[in-house]
């Protein structure tokens, strides 16, 4: 019996017209002709199978299979002195592949080696054989590629190949010149480096013990791929926040006011996605008790100003929000809403 009474009548805000559309897509994406796997099962067995086993060839003995996920703040945020934006900002507006597949990165180095040791990248375009430990791109990859499936794969490797030189431009990752072709760079020969790598200084990457984090299941769900970069950068610096302030967080919820938001060069656009997390379950949002959530306006706001008690809006983190698959819950969500679906579209 479900508990959760209707919202009241209305209607709740509409999600963009595109939004539906692509999810469906990527629903329906598959490398095969009709009734094979589709390919965002396939690619979350390949990514679950990654975090188990950590690409061990035997497929049998447990990799490091971490609960958290840990980011460098120094991709997230400004550093004091910087004279360059945070990788996050930049790679927001990089339309593709590109915030996804370093995300990706990540998720891959710590499924697969612990602090200290030697991070390499041995991923092939195509499948070398089926059984390989290690998976190509195109089968831990999930993209919008609008296609016949006989091209879908080909596609997907030119989206990937794309990212892989953004984020080279972006000096996230060094990719080796092509010794047949001295002027080219071999896509096969790539390097992580520290996300927080900048111009001048371009370190090798090595797993850390802190930092940022995320469940694992951001990744092992898809959210990694369900979500628009602006979802993504939103609940990342959202993340950061629940780092930065872990009591006041389960306490009572996180805010980001505008001088924390400069921090992390997102632009305004970028924070209403918070919305959207909160449509899909991932943020619980706790507002003003004096604000209208018809028209948002604060009651008698002048006087509270004064008296310093305006408050933003407070965010808690729902991890256990992610460990359902995240296509399916998009979709339900758009199109099949459940009443707390309902409460949270009218409410958001």
């Amino acid at each position: 019996m479900n508990l959760v009474s209707p919202p009241p009548p209305g209607r709740p805000r509409a999600a963009r017209p595109d939004r539906a559309a692509i999810n469906k897509r990527l629903l329906s994406a598959c490398d095969g002709p009709e009734g094979s796997t589709p390919l965002h099962e396939e690619v979350r067995q390949n990514l679950k199978h990654l975090w188990q086993y950590g690409g061990n060839r035997d497929g049998k003995t447990p990799g490091p299979r971490p609960d958290w996920i840990f980011i460098r703040p120094d991709f997230l945020r400004q550093q004091p002195g910087a004279d360059h934006g945070p990788a996050l900002a930049r790679l927001v507006p990089a339309r593709g592949l590109p915030l996804r597949l370093e995300l990706l990165m990540l998720f891959d180095a710590q499924c697969r080696y612990g602090p200290g040791d030697r991070v390499r990248i041995d991923r092939t375009f195509e499948a070398v054989e089926a059984n390989a430990p290690i998976k190509s791109w195109q089968k831990v990859v999930l993209s919008d590629t609008s296609s016949d499936y006989r091209e879908a794969g080909a596609l997907r490797g030119r989206q990937i190949k794309e990212a892989l030189r953004v984020l080279y431009k972006q000096h996230l990752v060094d990719i080796g010149p092509d010794k047949s072709r001295p002027r080219r760079r071999d896509l096969n020969r790539i390097t992580l480096l520290s996300e927080a790598s900048t111009p001048v200084n371009r370190p090798r990457y090595t797993v850390p013990t802190s930092g940022v984090f995320v469940s694992r299941h951001f990744f092992t769900s898809l959210w990694v791929f369900a979500l628009t970069n602006t979802e993504i950068a939103t609940f990342l610096a959202l993340s950061a926040r629940r780092a930065t302030f872990p009591n006041a967080h389960n306490a009572s919820g996180i805010f980001v006011v505008q001088k924390h938001r400069r921090q992390f060069g997102l632009k305004d656009n970028t924070w209403r996605s918070a919305r959207e997390l909160h449509t899909y379950g991932l943020v619980d949002r706790v507002h003003d008790t004096e604000r209208d959530t018809q028209n948002g306006r604060i009651t008698d706001f002048g006087a509270r100003w004064k008296k310093h008690d305006v408050m933003p809006t407070r965010f808690t983190i729902v991890d256990t929000a992610l460990e359902q698959p995240a296509l399916p819950a998009i979709d339900r969500v758009l199109n099949n809403p459940t009443p707390e679906d309902q409460w949270r579209q009218w409410f958001g």
